[in-house]
């Protein structure tokens, strides 16, 4: 079977959305032809032997797709000569509305994972750059008009939680919908030995990109409540700037050599980060279902966290704790100190549970429950559909231009505040199995 995966971001980039459709398409690619496309440059390296391809469109940010008319062109021929048998996105934005409106046209089922929750999309992403009416009312109304309409014209829609499900029913969306996890790949984790929570120092660990949702700035603070030999590794990119100057700010001298910002590392380094931590720790405001989470169990990790949707979907006292989202820094303190004070055979115990948590995450399984939900659709003869394309086609051109109105936005606010950090340096080098690339502008 032919799959095209369409991601908004580079593995690289967007946190866990990125890494999750790049992951996805590349374990699918065992199974099936897949080719992903996104906005974006070419991946360093594929592994060894892999039949994935990728098509990257030139991005402004590695997040929206810079289209010239070519370029736009370029894609619909390449969706043409591929011919893919289904199209499974990770977005509803840009090239998903693009790719939803040729495949409205040509019959191709079509399906779609939430990453976000509807009812809060315009919280966080882009539009934290922005201020005034792009935090209205209005706008939250208009998104969520908008993710239901894109919702409507899916095949199936696919929920990574029952908070997720609850949250897309919320929005009026009646249709096919399918709750199925993120998937990780468990053998980087299981290698990895609880450490000796008798030790003296003791290491907490939380690893997320910088920005208020992921709420670094409340772990610093709780570190005022600890003792000395208390350190607490900060695994992430800058992506917001001005936030963690905050951060940086509010630490005093006695937190701040107890604070380790490692910045942003390979994902190959993560599982080398759970193996010296004791306790891993997070006061996320919203995670739909965080990879990192999913992370720390599958190495034994306890996790310890204010309640979000992640959570409170794997987390209880048997694998950390879960705590109410109006805990203080100096209850959450008092918390890690009782985990990380417990005896060792208890320690045990409990990351044993967490490791037993993390079982049904494994790529296998959410595989299996994908391939079940092409099934049906796939079995079936591809209608022909006739006529202009509608509210697909209108929703595809209003994209193009909310990217170009938000990227002059963002071009506005990084002049003024200095919130975007630089493009990084270096370039890749294109791989010899991405053969579905981009043609060169002109």
């Amino acid at each position: 079977m032919k799959i095209l995966v369409v991601s908004s971001h580079e593995q690289e980039y967007g946190g866990g959305e990125g890494r999750a459709a790049f992951e996805f398409a590349l374990e699918m690619s065992q199974r099936h032809e897949v080719v992903l496309l996104y906005p974006g440059r070419a991946p360093r390296t594929l592994p060894q032997g892999s039949s994935l391809r990728v098509y990257h469109v030139r991005s402004v940010d590695y997040t929206l797709p810079a289209l010239k008319g070519s370029e736009f062109s370029a894609i619909l021929r390449f969706l043409d000569e591929f011919s893919p048998d289904l199209v499974h996105s990770h977005t509803p934005w840009f090239l998903g509305a693009v790719v939803q409106a040729w495949a409205f046209t040509r019959g191709v089922p079509f399906y779609y994972t939430g990453h976000e929750l509807p009812s809060r999309i315009v919280d966080w992403g882009l539009v934290r750059y922005l201020r005034g009416f792009l935090q209205s009312s209005l706008l939250h109304i208009l998104a969520r008009t908008y993710i239901a309409s894109f919702c409507r014209h899916c095949t199936g829609v696919v929920a990574l939680n029952d908070a997720a499900a609850r949250d897309i029913r919320g929005i009026g969306y009646r249709g096919p919908l399918h709750v199925i996890p993120n998937g990780r790949s468990l053998g980087l984790y299981n290698g990895v030995k609880p450490t000796n929570i008798s030790s003296r120092e003791k290491v907490l660990t939380f690893v997320g990109d910088f920005g208020p949702r992921k709420n670094q700035k409340f772990l610093v603070e709780m570190m005022e409540h600890l003792p000395e030999q208390y350190h607490l590794r900060l695994v992430g990119h800058a992506v917001d700037l001005h936030y963690r100057r905050q951060i940086e700010a509010a630490m005093g001298p006695r937190v701040r050599r107890r604070v380790t910002f490692t910045g942003k590392l390979d994902h190959s380094r993560i599982p080398g980060e759970l193996a010296r931590t004791h306790v891993w720790v997070s006061a996320s405001l919203m995670e739909v279902q965080s990879l990192a989470v999913l992370e720390a169990l599958a190495s034994g990790t306890p996790v310890l966290g204010l309640s979000n949707e992640t959570i409170d979907e794997l987390v209880d006292s048997g694998v950390g704790g879960r705590l109410p989202r109006d805990t203080t820094p100096r209850q959450f303190a008092q918390a890690v100190r009782e985990l990380c004070e417990t005896d060792a055979a208890s320690y045990l115990r409990m990351c044993a549970a967490a490791r037993r948590r993390a079982e049904r995450f494994d790529w296998s399984n959410a595989l299996d429950l994908t391939e079940r939900m092409y099934r049906p659709a796939a079995a079936r003869p591809r209608p022909v559909r006739r006529g202009t394309l509608a509210i697909p086609l209108f929703l595809a051109v209003g994209q193009g231009l909310i990217s170009m109105l938000i990227y002059r936005a963002l071009q506005l606010a990084a002049f003024v505040t200095q919130l975007m950090p630089p493009a990084p340096a270096g370039r890749y080098v294109k791989p010899p199995l991405a053969v579905a690339r981009r043609p060169s502008a002109r």
